[in-house]
């Protein structure tokens, strides 16, 4: 019997450590869901802010997506340890591009992307995951009031995971998650304990 209960914890640590690397598995949510997201929570803000005096809240671009899920999946990384989604963030000309979202969402060009309201599920399932919601939050309160091409700037920064991916392996190849979570560990996020 004991050597059944020693069997049993150690597959429970197995498992968790495993699960807990694979937050995004666990979560059930890919890149897509949080683009919709982002473009959910930013038609969200420009009808709440109808008051204001100057034009915060533009519409998005997949240009401006793309940044905002790179920093979204660094801000999760440095927080949980983990990635927000599963697919590969690459190293491209305009800075982190997922290509599964960019393949739905480059044929809009440089239009705004409007958001699609039968994502609206997916939508209010990640936001009733607290932890989900606050890391998008976060990004999109720190991130969303630049323009495209200033967020391509600031994922160009010289010492950062693109850069550093774009001069040891070129480009157009994966950004190492681990690059990432260094990163945005170390200049970004600050974690209180």
């Amino acid at each position: 019997m004991t050597n059944l209960k020693n069997i049993i914890e150690y597959i429970k640590k197995v498992c968790y450590s495993k699960i807990k690397e694979r937050w995004y598995l666990v979560k059930g949510y890919k890149a897509i869901d949080f683009a919709n997201w982002f473009l959910w929570y930013n038609e969200l803000q420009q009808k709440q802010s109808t008051d204001d005096n100057y034009d915060v809240y533009e519409g998005l671009t997949h240009l401006k997506i793309q940044k905002l899920l790179y920093f979204a999946d660094g801000i999760c990384l440095a927080v949980t340890g983990s990635p927000l989604f599963k697919e590969k963030i690459y190293a491209w000309p305009h800075g982190p591009v997922v290509k599964e979202v960019y393949k739905i969402l480059s044929i809009n060009g440089k239009k705004d992307i409007e958001f699609n309201k039968n994502e609206w599920e997916k939508i209010k399932k990640i936001n009733e995951d607290s932890e989900l919601f606050d890391v998008l939050v976060t990004t999109y309160d720190s991130y969303a009031g630049y323009t495209a091409w200033q967020l391509r700037e600031k994922s160009h920064v010289p010492g950062g995971p693109w850069q550093m991916t774009v001069d040891k392996k070129g480009m157009q190849k994966e950004i190492e998650p681990k690059l990432i979570k260094e990163y945005f560990s170390k200049n970004i996020v600050q974690v209180n304990d």
